[in-house]
């Protein structure tokens, strides 16, 4: 118990510590809290900035509309409204609004004025308010949040699910910083790469020097030029001897941070700080290997979803959760069809928790997946953006339970073009590349087992095979390496039916079965059950309960027998040997 209540402890300081640094005037703002709210699929939106807000109903922010029990059912529009004032040494500051995350198709207004909008409800987005903000009075901002849109089995959460926040900055700011730590074990070195991209929102160029220092490892600096109302990009390398460096791994997550000040003409104008780890994560022929150790790992799927918190991962539920699934010997998992909280990065960061984080891309009939979409790669980017830093995430995912086969083609009028998931896959799996050539690319597909489909998968442009199975787990993992070898198998999904209700809900026998031969196979390199937690759906074969059951604990994470049965079977899975030409 002592063990536990350490390990709490000392990750509840690293989650704590990697933050973003302003200097204490430019200290952002948060509008987080209550908002004003109406659920209405009818309002003329003209009129909302007419509407008396004392009659609106209120909400809190962050937030599902979906976990109060008057709008539980509620599928459409749900409009928020909050007035801010703003601090009044920010006059001469660029002034940006940012969101987290709303789900799912979004417009923004400011003292009535539209902003503009953005689809897609796991990432950020922010507007430069700096010219239509009034600091001489309260501003509104109206926010509509539409969840009409869904894929996949969970449910879709409504609402402005994480934070809301003002910022400023001076005209020239660091958009992001994103370091690369790769080792060399031949050369015993560590390659950097830190890639700055500076935004000048000025009317003149800004000459300036960026001042880098991980600590504890190096300090260093280069000059830059930004011309008026662009951005530039600049990059800092160095190399540092592996033994000076402490590495990455599940076992000792390691964390270095690297603070960086924009300096223009000897004025400091922004600072970031980020917390990074140094490790290496590869493929060599059918293993994963970190750290020039070959691996074989466990895992478990986790729905973001609770009946009273919905889908906006208070930090006390994520750091629970992940703790457990830790606890049962899991690793490794690609968790969610959506890309993560930050929150629960930072938790996976600093228990050793490594992640495939993934598009919300999903099924063979998703209306996305045509080629070189440029809303699904919007999204890509939005998520590598943000999430580039952290070492947890070795790898990402273009989709779900794709099908790549010329024979579900159909025509999508309205984009002139034949909906083909190959060539969505082969497009995406590009631009993946293109965004972060430091980490493994991947997609979860349904048909690599399946018969005269050979040749229909971009086979070569994965770095691993991701594949669900819901029966036959062993016999279609031996079709889908037979046709497809070379290449590390990584069980995404695996199950057979719904476990059942707690506390009693079981594995299957058979499932038992599957779980434990599929060892044995040397190129599995990991299995991922579906799923930790029951979660709330819509879905056919929901129970009348309206929770799913594949869970191990159910949607309050009160424990199964399924939950001790994983546990035994993964015991069993860390005793067992890697292959010896794996060693």
């Amino acid at each position: 118990m002592k063990k536990i209540v350490c390990l709490f402890i000392f990750v509840v300081a690293l989650y704590s510590c990697s933050k973003e640094v302003q200097p204490q005037e430019l200290k952002p703002v948060s509008l987080n809290g209550n908002w004003q709210f109406l659920a209405s699929n009818s309002i003329n939106e003209e009129e909302l900035f007419k509407a008396s807000y004392n009659q609106w109903d209120t909400l809190q922010v962050p937030g599902n509309w979906d976990t109060r029990e008057r709008y539980s059912e509620y599928v459409g529009k749900g409009y928020y409204q909050k007035t801010f004032s703003l601090p009044k040494n920010w006059k001469a500051k660029q002034v940006r609004l940012k969101f987290d995350a709303v789900y799912e198709t979004t417009k923004v207004w400011l003292n009535g004025e539209l902003l503009g909008d953005h689809i897609g409800g796991y990432t950020p987005f922010e507007f430069n308010i700096t010219d239509k903000v009034d600091f001489n009075k309260e501003n509104s901002v109206v926010v509509m949040a539409d969840n009409t849109y869904k894929r996949g089995a969970w449910w879709a959460w409504g609402g402005i699910s994480r934070d809301v926040t003002l910022m400023a900055n001076d005209d020239v700011r660091l958009v992001y910083q994103h370091i690369t730590s790769v080792p060399d074990f031949e050369k015993q070195t560590v390659d950097f790469t830190i890639k700055y991209k500076v935004e000048n929102n000025g009317s003149t160029s800004a000459f300036g020097k960026i001042y880098a220092e991980i600590e504890g490892i190096h300090k260093d600096s280069l000059s830059l030029t930004v011309e008026k109302a662009s951005t530039a990009v600049s990059y800092l390398k160095f190399k540092k001897p592996l033994s000076d460096v402490e590495l990455w791994h599940f076992n000792a997550p390691n964390l270095y941070q690297l603070n960086s000040t924009i300096s223009i003409h000897t004025n400091e104008v922004d600072t970031a700080s980020d917390k990074f780890g140094i490790r290496k994560f590869e493929v060599r022929g059918e293993q994963f290997f970190l750290n020039n150790e070959a691996v074989r790992m466990n895992g478990i799927n986790r729905v973001h979803d609770h009946p009273v918190y919905g889908n906006t991962e208070p930090d006390e539920l994520v750091l629970k959760d992940m703790l457990d699934i830790k606890s049962l010997g899991c690793n490794f998992s690609r968790l969610m069809h959506a890309p993560l909280s930050k929150n629960l990065l930072k938790v996976c960061d600093s228990i050793g928790f490594l992640l495939v984080e993934e598009i919300p891309v999903w099924g063979d009939d998703d209306p996305q997946t045509f080629p070189d979409n440029p809303l699904t790669k919007k999204w890509m980017k939005e998520m590598i953006e943000r999430d580039y830093n952290h070492p947890s995430v070795v790898a990402w995912s273009v989709g779900n339970e794709l099908r790549e086969n010329d024979s579900i083609a159909a025509t999508w009028p309205e984009k002139k073009m034949t909906k083909n998931q190959y060539d969505y896959a082969n497009s995406m799996l590009d631009y993946v590349k293109e965004l972060d050539p430091s980490r493994l690319k991947t997609y979860v597909t349904i048909t690599t087992y399946r018969k005269g489909e050979i040749g229909s998968e971009p086979y070569e442009k994965v770095d691993f095979i991701s594949m669900n199975s819901y029966g036959s787990a062993v016999e279609l993992t031996k079709i889908t390496h037979d046709k497809f070898p070379g290449k590390p198998i990584f069980i995404s999904e695996i199950g057979i039916g719904q476990i059942g209700p707690a506390p009693k809900g079981k594995l299957k026998d058979e499932l038992v079965g599957y779980l434990k031969k599929l060892k044995d196979l040397p190129y599995v390199t990991g299995i991922s059950l579906w799923s930790y937690n029951d979660y709330r759906s819509n879905y056919r074969g929901t129970p009348e309960s309206g929770f799913r059951e594949w869970g191990i604990v159910d949607e309050k994470r009160n424990k199964k027998e399924a939950y001790e049965q994983l546990k035994e079977i993964y015991d069993y899975w860390s005793i067992r040997e890697l292959p010896e030409n794996s060693k």
